[in-house]
């Protein structure tokens, strides 16, 4: 039996639904559970590297966020909270080039209009 037909698509979105709410209502540790096991299900997609670093960042910790997302398969909403967390945790010149980078691949995205709004 192929794990993918235990835990479906809909199923992993709404578990990273339920990690995003909980991450942003305060309860680190649950979401983290919750996106560490979304990693484990689907190890080479982005959500659970992108919901972990994102309760990192909530958390105000941004060197926690930019190790997640090292790890993390490079998309452009990587790289895109990658450069969030980046000018967080101080390191501008690497920040503002990660979303520069995003603006530039992916025009007209909303990782692209986060990216510039960030950078405003």
């Amino acid at each position: 039996m192929n794990i993918d037909d235990i835990v479906t698509t809909e199923d992993l979105r709404l578990l990273a639904d339920i990690g995003f709410i909980a991450g942003s209502r305060g309860s680190g540790d649950q979401a983290n559970a919750i996106f560490a096991a979304i990693r484990v299900l689907r190890p080479n997609q982005e959500a659970g590297f992108l919901g972990s670093a994102m309760v990192h960042i909530l958390a105000g910790d941004p060197d926690a966020a930019i190790k997640e997302l090292n790890g993390a398969p490079a998309t452009t909403a990587t790289k895109t909270f990658l450069g969030i967390a980046l000018l967080l945790n101080g390191s501008t010149f690497d920040g503002r080039e990660a979303l520069n980078s995003v603006i530039e691949t992916a025009p007209g995205t909303a990782f692209a209009r986060l990216a510039q709004n960030t950078l405003r």
